[in-house]
């Protein structure tokens, strides 16, 4: 049996052909079955893209206006536009709430067997999201979704081998198109996920070398009399391929700034793989580098069989030419989607900003009119109320607004009220009132109540109404923050796959812990009778989101529970030696690890960390218990059995009793009977027995 992964030809028998010139890609899938299956990019609703750059630019500062409504207001109303942006608190708030509900991740293990292998992953996982900066790219990750619908973070292998190799970073909207018919949140049934991005042409020809003459004729201009005729030939046929593209060159190339774009592209391809049946219902991947799956196999210990699934292959495009494409072990993307939002007509993304847009249009108009109505003047003037000597109608339009307006009337007017200058600011306060309701929907839109950002609202002074406020805020926001828990357990498994490759050395050394709590597992080892010894790759681990944020106010908030606690435990010793090493541990302090440590070991108890000692501390533990138990069934016993004594005991004096009673009983009886008289025989026996007796039994 063939035991490699084999990708499953096209159906369409026009994209059975794959040798082009311009294909650069050995043994890799049909190319016009590729082309044909991404050119969806084009053709997906681009709306949102459009809808989502307003939003964006509506968070920034002094973009709440177009040029066309600023040329307006200083037309129409002569004052310069002013821009109060209110999104961006109200935003700001909710970005916030991110970082103080963040809580750890948590890496658990379904078998006690590979508890050592959960052990020994935690470590390098909290290594990973440190090194990776994983926090900062889903919390900015977290406000392209809040912001615009939608936002990506990227896990991979880094480039540069001087980086730390385990990579997390967001990456802009705009340069990921995925497959649009995609139903599901974190995008398992997408069939293909394209990555757009620019690269100065030294950093793309240092990474693939091997493709540096394309790449450099493709941007400076295709010369092929200096290059060598073998070269030359395929080149000529790239540049025919290149002319004859649909692909806008300016999309792809860019010869002023010596850039070129590159096209990732990652997608689902049918494929024929070998699996193993390991139990009811469990099938995994034959690796034939995997010696245990291979030992399996051999010794019969499972079922091995062919079937087809769906492999994940990667290509990489400059403009037409194919540079590379491979098939991977990936079960999914490295490229995670963290939505908000999805409309039910074209399943495109939106944010909170969406329906935050038209209240800020309404109350930055409304504004810039209250500021045009202070200033603004009602003139009713007569023909003749000016002195024309010294002003006119047009002096008068254009002063009336001053503070310092000065007007020389006409001293022969027919009338002496002849001009009159007003205000309208009752037209002032409906403006007034309608731009306080624009500012109150930029609230009430996406459900974030002033209580959520600090601010109590009139009249609720209660602490229960501003809790229930609070908790109504958090509701509304309930499923963005459900998605966004989501796409974070997405890229920690991500980060764990990555992880998982890294540990599958074989007989590799891990050491955990310092000092006595310092111990060595070995990962991917082999028993003495051949049974497989903390095997990563077999190994059932599932990454989980811990209950408890992790931001120093919820610490705060532990550590005074853990006081009262501890107050109120004062009396018992035992509880008290087990609480204060973790009130230790959540202090502030800088050696709080090791004062915890050092006050386990004075009260004997385990230090953290240090399986083995827990272990035994548990394994004591159990055995006290057991005694305890095996202790308290033995006086059971001993009770139920004296309890049984003294029941035998009672019913034999009472039978006892009974018999004496008897007894007595038939002494009397034989007493009141009349005794019988002896005969004449019997009286001169007992006299001859007498006189024997006394002369000695003679």
């Amino acid at each position: 049996m063939d035991f490699k992964t084999k990708p499953l030809p096209p159906v369409d028998p026009r994209f059975r052909g794959n040798k082009l010139d311009r294909d650069h890609a050995k043994n890799g899938y049909s190319l016009r079955a590729l082309e044909a299956l991404v050119d969806e990019c084009n053709n997906q609703p681009s709306l949102w893209r459009v809808r989502a750059d307003k939003a964006h630019a509506y968070y920034d500062i002094g973009k709440q206006m177009t040029r066309e409504m600023e040329h307006k207001i200083r037309a129409l109303w002569g004052i310069e536009p002013v821009q109060i942006n209110l999104i961006h608190g109200v935003i700001n708030g909710v970005l916030g709430q991110e970082a103080r509900m963040r809580t750890d991740v948590v890496l658990e293990a379904d078998d006690d067997d590979f508890q050592d292998v959960a052990d020994v992953l935690s470590k390098q996982h909290k290594e990973a999201s440190r090194e990776s900066n994983v926090d900062m790219a889903v919390s900015n990750a977290y406000a392209g979704q809040v912001k615009g619908g939608i936002g990506w973070v990227e896990v991979s292998r880094a480039i540069d081998p001087l980086d730390y190799p385990v990579r997390a970073q967001e990456v802009d909207r705009r340069e990921i198109y995925f497959d649009w018919e995609a139903k599901n949140l974190g995008l398992s049934d997408a069939r293909w996920l394209i990555r757009k991005r620019w690269y100065d042409l030294d950093e793309a020809c240092a990474w693939m070398p091997e493709h540096e003459a394309v790449l450099r004729q493709a941007i400076n201009g295709w010369d092929l009399t200096l290059l060598p005729d073998t070269m030359a030939h395929a080149l000529r046929q790239s540049f025919n391929a290149e002319r004859e593209t649909t692909i806008d060159r300016d999309e792809w190339a860019d010869s002023a700034r010596q850039r070129i774009k590159l096209f990732e592209v990652w997608y689902r391809v049918p494929a024929s793989v070998v699996v193993l049946h390991t139990g009811p219902g469990r099938r995994i991947q034959y690796d034939e580098n995997n010696p245990l799956h291979v030992m399996a196999l051999q010794r019969g210990i499972v079922k091995a069989s062919r079937t087809n699934t769906m492999q994940v292959r990667m290509a990489i495009f400059a403009g037409p030419h194919r540079l590379l494409d491979v098939g991977t072990n990936r079960r999914a993307f490295p490229y995670v989607p963290f939505f908000a939002f999805r409309e039910d007509g074209d399943r495109s993304p939106y944010g909170l900003i969406e329906g935050m847009i038209a209240p800020q249009d309404e109350y930055g108009t409304r504004r810039n009119m209250i500021n045009w109505l202070l200033q603004a003047r009602q003139i009713r003037a007569d023909s003749d109320a000016l002195d024309p000597e010294y002003n006119n109608i047009k002096d008068l339009a254009r002063e009336a607004m001053r503070p310092d307006f000065m007007a020389v009337m006409n001293p022969n007017r027919r009338n002496a009220n002849a001009l009159t200058i007003e205000s309208n600011l009752q037209l002032q306060q409906e403006q007034l009132q309608a731009m306080q309701d624009a500012k109150q929907l930029i609230q009430e839109v996406p459900r974030v109540y002033s209580t959520q950002l600090g601010d109590a609202p009139s009249g609720v002074t209660s602490g229960i109404a501003i809790q229930s406020l609070t908790e109504a805020g958090a509701t509304a926001m309930g499923e963005l923050n459900d998605n966004y828990r989501y796409g974070r357990r997405l890229v920690h498994e991500r980060i764990l796959d990555l992880n998982i490759e890294d540990l599958s050395q074989r007989d590799l050394r891990v050491v955990l812990g310092s000092g006595q709590s310092k111990r060595v597992i070995v990962l991917n080892s082999w028993g003495p009778k051949g049974e497989p010894i903390n095997h990563v790759k077999d190994a059932p681990i599932k990454v989980g989101l811990s209950d408890v944020p992790t931001s120093p106010a919820f610490r705060m908030q532990e550590q005074q529970q853990m006081s009262v606690i501890i107050g109120a435990l004062q009396n018992n010793p035992a509880a008290i030696n087990v609480l204060a090493p973790a009130f230790i541990e959540g202090s502030s302090l800088s050696n709080r690890k090791a004062l915890a440590d050092d006050l386990r070991r004075a009260t004997g108890q385990p230090v953290a960390g240090d399986r083995s000692q827990q272990d035994a501390a548990q394994k004591a533990q159990g055995q006290a218990q057991a005694l305890e138990m095996a202790n308290k069934e033995a006086e059971t016993k001993e009770r139920q059995t004296k309890a049984l004594v003294n029941e035998s005991q009672a019913k034999l004096n009472m039978a006892r009793a009974q018999q004496m009673g008897t007894e007595s009983a038939l002494r009397v009886r034989e007493a009141m009977q009349p005794q019988p008289q002896p005969a004449a025989n019997d009286e001169q026996t007992l006299i001859d027995d007498a006189i024997r007796e006394a002369r000695g039994g003679r």
